[in-house]
């Protein structure tokens, strides 16, 4: 499993709304790309920061589809007037995730 990591800095007034906004609009296009495996979006008002962690089967399904992946980050973020700090990638190493944090994958609060 990889991850591709994007890091922003958002408007200090309205990063958890910016954030909600930017996830809302990737999942469905990113659900279209093969070896797509799910989205994370954190953000921290206090920093007007937001962390973006893409899911995928492999380093190799991510760097696929690069190219058109950082072009629609770049309008989706520009749109909502975010700037990229950076994006980088990383192999998971361990993952234990609770019940909670797994029932947000499926659309529960």
């Amino acid at each position: 499993m990889y991850v591709s990591v994007t890091r922003t800095q958002d408007p200090l007034d309205q990063p958890l709304e910016l954030a909600t906004i930017a996830g809302e609009e990737m999942a469905p296009w990113l659900r279209q790309i093969a070896g797509f495996e799910g989205l994370l979006v954190l953000s921290n008002e206090t920093e007007g920061a937001t962390l973006v962690l893409s899911f995928w089967e492999s380093r190799e399904a991510a760097d696929a589809h690069r190219v058109a992946r950082m072009e629609f980050r770049d309008r989706i973020t520009s749109t909502v007037g975010v700037e990229v700090v950076e994006t980088m990638g990383f192999e998971v190493a361990f993952a234990e995730l609770g019940e909670q944090l797994a029932a947000l994958g499926r659309g529960a609060s």
